[in-house]
């Protein structure tokens, strides 16, 4: 039988087998070779978001509160990680037009041995590495993020929160035509990473006032767009603090559920920043602020685009690697020291 990865509270995990379900006419069996999770969307569903807690009225668009029971709410139990995978076709359902066995796809999937989806889903990997194949997901919220934005040729941009979203936000809006782009993160890995890959600086904000450096080297203008993807209230704070008068924040992450360290009586009131949302996916109902000239399937396929061309890369992002026999203690010790890691891979034998 084939084996997955499972956990319960993100903090631990397990290897178990699982049975597979019958091969539907239009789908594939993809035997992974190379798989990776998306560490802070899966922690935001295992330790409970406001979906848990309210109901979401798809009409009104509101978060509406739940009825009151009497029932406990069930415990949690073990649920399958991952995000993107890398494999091979292994077999093919009789309507089957696009693949045969033996090519080489991606697409969406959990870290297990063997991903079945619809023959539509995947896309060829060609001249793409593992790394930036699985990395394709969060460079689509940062192409999403940057287009939110309106960042042109000649702007100034700041990224806070530079794991694999801020990372590809660094080289999109480079490639996008930023003139200058400025990474903050408290993690040395992380910036490291920023400044090889697009970054004039980086900043550390445990250590200095990273707004602050930003306006000094904006000749104290500040940046004309910033990009908050951490969900950490500080960091939104100092991602208003570092724009120009009458600039633009996009931001993209789930929260800050926390939001202590943002004072809208302070920066954001005295320059009349543009607050913007960022996530356009089609399973919320959210289209791109530009539909229907662009669409989720053509700003995806421009992330992927970019890839191809060169212009971005995964490479380096997705570090460390393990392998699927050595991930639960692999993933366990990167995701309690995040110092170590910026998007954890695991590699199939």
């Amino acid at each position: 039988m084939p084996r997955r990865l499972v956990t319960i509270e993100g903090k631990s995990f397990r290897i178990v087998e699982y049975d597979l379900t019958p091969l539907a006419p239009n789908e594939i069996r993809v035997a992974v070779t190379f798989a990776a999770p998306k560490h802070g969307t899966e922690l935001h569903g295992l330790t409970g978001s406001a979906f848990n807690r309210k109901i979401w009225d798809g009409e009104l668009r509101m978060f509406l509160p739940k009825p009151p029971t009497e029932e406990p709410s069930a415990p949690p139990s073990e649920r399958s990680v991952g995000n993107m995978v890398v494999g091979t076709v292994s077999e093919v359902g009789e309507q089957v037009t696009r693949w045969r066995v033996g090519d080489t796809v991606f697409g969406y999937g959990q870290i297990r041995e063997i991903v079945q989806g619809a023959e539509n889903v995947w896309y060829p990997l060609g001249n793409l590495t593992p790394s930036s194949a699985v990395c394709v997901d969060p460079a689509h919220v940062a192409f999403v993020a940057v287009r939110d934005g309106k960042i042109r040729i000649g702007d100034t941009v700041a990224v806070y929160g530079i794991g694999a979203i801020g990372l590809m936000a660094v080289q999109i809006a480079r490639a996008g035509g930023a003139r200058k782009v400025f990474a903050v993160d408290p993690l040395a890995i992380r910036r490291e990473y920023a400044l090889a890959h697009g970054a004039d600086a980086a900043f550390d904000p445990t250590t200095e006032d990273a707004a602050y450096q930003i306006k000094l080297a904006t000749e104290r203008a500040g940046v004309d767009v910033s990009i908050e993807t951490s969900g950490n209230s500080r960091a939104l704070h100092d991602a208003i603090r570092c724009i120009r008068q009458c600039g633009t924040v996009v931001h993209v992450p789930w929260g800050p559920k926390d939001g202590t360290h943002l004072h809208m009586d302070e920066e954001f009131h005295l320059n009349r920043p543009t607050l913007v949302g960022s996530q356009a996916w089609s399973g919320w109902g959210n289209p791109d602020r530009d539909y229907p000239l662009w669409t989720w399937e053509r700003a995806y396929n421009a992330t992927i685009e970019l890839f191809r061309a060169g212009l971005i890369t995964g490479e380096g992002i997705v570090t460390p690697v393990f392998t699927f026999e050595d991930a639960p203690a692999g993933l366990a010790h990167a995701f309690a020291h995040p110092e170590t890691a910026i998007k954890a891979g695991v590699q199939f034998s």
